[in-house]
Formats: C-alpha cells, structure tokens, sequence
C-alpha cells in the first residue's frame, strides 16, 4: 500500500470485539491492530494489604498514564485488576482506549479524524447502542462518516459464499446467523449466552474446586485462559472418555507449571471445559444450547432451503478454535435431522476464523460493493 496521501483517505475498519479490537485500513489483508479489548487503571490493584505499599508507589511513579490499554494493561495482568472494555457502560473509557490505538497508526496531523469509519456490526448491536457509537465518532471524534456492516455478511463474503450458518463464538457470547441467497432475518438468528469467557470461568473453577485448599496454589482467570487456548480440546463422548480417565487412561494428562514452582495435573478438564456450549445448565444458566440454536436458525427457512445451509456450516469467532469442536457440532446436528439430510451436514473450520469479519469487510470494501456510509451531521 502506498504511503501518499491517498492512504489516509481510505476508510478505516473496526471491530469491536468482546476480546480483541481490530483496526485498520480498507483494502489491506489484514488489520493493523490486534489488541485485547481490556484497560486497566494504574491506581487499580489486585492486591491492597499494606504490605505492599512501597510497591504500588514505586509503579505509581514508574507508570505515568491514568489508565493502561490492550496489550499494555495485559502486561501488567499480576498487578493490576484487569477491566473489559465492552462492560464500561459511559464512552469515556472506549474514547481513551480508541485514541491510544489510533495513534499507533502514525496518520499525519493534517489527516486525522479524516478517514470514514467502517464499524463491524454483530447482530447483537442495540439501536441505542449504534446511536451512541454515532455520539461517539460524529460529535466527540468528529469523523465523517460511519457505516456499520453486518458481521454475517462480511464473514460470507471472506469465503465467496452466499449462504451459510455463522456460528460465531466470541469472548461474551455465541452468535449464530442463517444466511439464504444473501438474504437473512431477525428470526433466523439466535444467541447463546455462552462465548471463551464463561468457558474460561469454567476451566478456572474445576481447577480450583481440585487444587485451590493447596496453600501455595495461585491460579486466576488470565493464567485459566491462556492454558485453555493452548489445551482445550473436545470430544465426541465427555462422559465415555472422563470413565475412561478414571480407569487411569492417561492420554489426556498434561502437566501445568505454575511460576512459583507449583504444578499440578489436568486431564478431563481439557475437554470438559466445552460442555457448557452443549449443557448450559453446567454454569447455571437456563437457555438453548448451542446445537438447538444452530437448528432453531436452520429450521425458520423451508424444507427446499435448508440443504444449502446444512452444507455451509462455519465456524467464525476466537472461540471456534478448539480442535474437536467442528466434529462434535457436525455430530450433534445429525441428531436433529431426517437421515437423507444427515449426509450432506457440513461444519467448516476455515483458517484465520478469528479475522474473518474484518477480513470480509475489507475485502467488500476493496470491491467498491459498500454502500455509502451515514455522513456525519455535524461537519
């Protein structure tokens, strides 16, 4: 891409994601950030005894900013209580945490706050909450433009495809989008309460329920996360395969060594952390499980239509990741289908998933297929 001027013309693409923000420029391959969508303020600590006083002045006149954000404020993950950025209900914290970001894309002075804004839209997006992003960019950030675009469309267009069912599992939850011929509705989506931070919760409690009593065991969500991303897995039969373990089947053992020299042992954890996707009832929560969502999506077309999508199953979202997980929704389904149709059920698991919506909404915009943003009324 060019450095001239024309770059910093071009609209800039945003998505808001419950665990990681993406920005960058329209037209490239991929975004030019990638960032946790966390902060943390300086004066926050996860521990307050006194012992530790001399400590927190120390990293007070170390650290000079109010607040820290994305990979910096994770930096700081042992010290500093971590925040969500999508749970700070005023703007004033997403205004911070966007300019922090938007200035590593160096935009010269003369050009800043030029660039149409491409806001990736999940389906979940209340029209309170569109019209405060539009508070947001038209009258405290004085941009242009703002166009939000429908995460379903964009992860369609990243694979060339028309129809499809988006399974989509984020940080807060897991949504899922039947799309027909380019057409949707209201009613052919469906949300489960469920995304990487309940099954994160999840990990984290059976960890501590087995090892927590051990006097030198410290284990908090962040050190849960980062082991689930590297050991989840799932299985076709949790029940079968956690007999199994009980039978001293070790294939499924790892060893976790913590930095204080601790380690300890999981084994059905790795693959039972899944099951709240299947069984929500397991974190107390009452609502479709994942299989009854997708079908419920698939079943709101006509019998003629539903083939198409049976076939075109994609899995999107950070969350999708888990290996196992793609055989195991393909499984489920078939339960819920006529035998001529169990066949043709399909779940893709195309690579880059996480990206996909960004990718597909610069890929729409490259091709000149957007329409035009809304303009900013107060310029």
């Amino acid at each position: 891409m060019s450095h001239g001027t024309s770059k910093y013309s071009k609209a800039l693409i945003i998505d808001i994601g419950s665990s990681n923000f993406r920005m960058g420029w329209a037209g490239s391959d991929e975004s030019e950030i990638i960032e946790p969508s966390i902060y943390a303020h300086t004066t926050n600590f996860k521990f307050q005894s006194e012992f530790i006083d001399g400590f927190k002045e120390m990293f007070s006149n170390k650290i000079k900013n109010d607040y820290l954000f994305g990979n910096e404020a994770l930096n700081y993950q042992g010290i500093l209580k971590l925040e969500d950025l999508n749970k700070e209900e005023s703007s004033n914290i997403f205004i911070k945490y966007f300019l922090h970001q938007y200035q590593k894309l160096n935009i010269p002075n003369e050009f800043q706050f030029k660039q149409p804004i491409i806001l990736i839209d999940p389906f979940l997006m209340t029209d309170l909450e569109k019209a405060n992003y539009k508070k947001i960019f038209f009258e405290q950030l004085k941009f242009p433009s703002l166009l939000f675009l429908p995460s379903d469309m964009a992860i369609l267009t990243t694979l060339n495809k028309v129809d499809g069912v988006i399974v989509n599992i984020g940080g807060k939850n897991t949504r899922i989008s039947s799309v027909y011929h380019g057409f949707t509705d209201s009613m052919a989506k469906d949300s489960v309460p469920i995304g990487g931070r309940e099954l994160t919760n999840y990990f984290l409690n059976m960890i501590l329920t087995g090892k927590g009593a051990n006097k030198n065991f410290f284990f908090d969500f962040w050190m849960a996360k980062k082991i689930k991303e590297e050991m989840a897995l799932c299985v076709l039969h949790p029940k079968q395969e956690r007999n199994k373990i009980k039978e001293d089947f070790t294939e499924y053992d790892r060893i976790i060594n913590l930095p204080n020299k601790y380690s300890f042992k999981i084994n059905f954890e790795r693959f039972m952390l899944v099951e709240p996707l299947f069984n929500p009832q397991l974190i107390h929560i009452e609502h479709r499980n994942l299989i009854e969502s997708i079908v419920k999506s698939i079943k709101f077309w006509e019998r003629e239509q539903r083939a198409e999508l049976l076939s075109n199953i994609i899995l999107a979202g950070g969350g999708s990741q888990i290996p196992g997980l793609k055989e195991r929704i393909q499984f489920e389904l078939k339960k819920h289908f006529a035998e001529k149709l169990e066949k043709i059920i399909k779940v893709i698991s195309p690579k880059n998933r996480e990206n996909m919506a960004w990718i597909g909404a610069s890929i729409l915009s490259s091709q000149g297929k957007l329409k035009e943003g809304i303009k900013n009324p107060h310029l």
